[in-house]
């Protein structure tokens, strides 16, 4: 096993469920304030395993999971796709935080770093309840809610 084996193993994301899950409001949260009230409004959450990698990125194929929003009032991206890795799971909860990889730029790859991202998904009864995504960097998450 090489060492770039060893880093791309995991002993979490072996029973993580891919899903689609329809939100129907969200609470955007800076520094743990609420900001901007509750919204009503329908957006599109999913989480897929990498099987092909993601356009735009170059990952390796099989490895991880892709996050992906969609804002359903208009039909289009909510926010561009984030790969993910599981680093902490239970029967009811999962934690996905991005990672390094490289992008597409407009002079070529470039070394992007995803960890500023992270993705939180709460079931019940095997359900999904609620997803959080997060943005470490600028302290603030998004509770998405059925």
């Amino acid at each position: 096993m090489g060492l770039f084996d060893f880093f791309y193993s995991s002993n979490f994301d072996s029973n993580v469920k891919t899903f689609v899950f329809h939100s129907t409001k969200h609470q955007r949260y800076e520094s743990d304030v609420p900001v901007m009230g509750l919204q009503i409004c329908g957006r599109t959450l999913s989480l897929e395993k990498n099987v092909n990698g993601c356009s735009g990125y170059r990952l390796r194929e099989g490895y991880g999971y892709i996050v992906r929003g969609q804002n359903d009032d208009i039909g289009r991206e909510q926010f561009a796709p984030k790969p993910m890795e599981v680093i902490k799971q239970s029967k009811d909860y999962v934690l996905l935080r991005g990672y390094m990889t490289q992008a597409m730029g407009p002079f070529g790859w470039i070394d992007f770093d995803l960890s500023d991202y992270g993705f939180e998904v709460f079931y019940e009864n095997g359900i999904v309840q609620k997803c959080v995504l997060h943005m470490y960097d600028r302290n603030v998450r998004i509770e998405y809610l059925k």
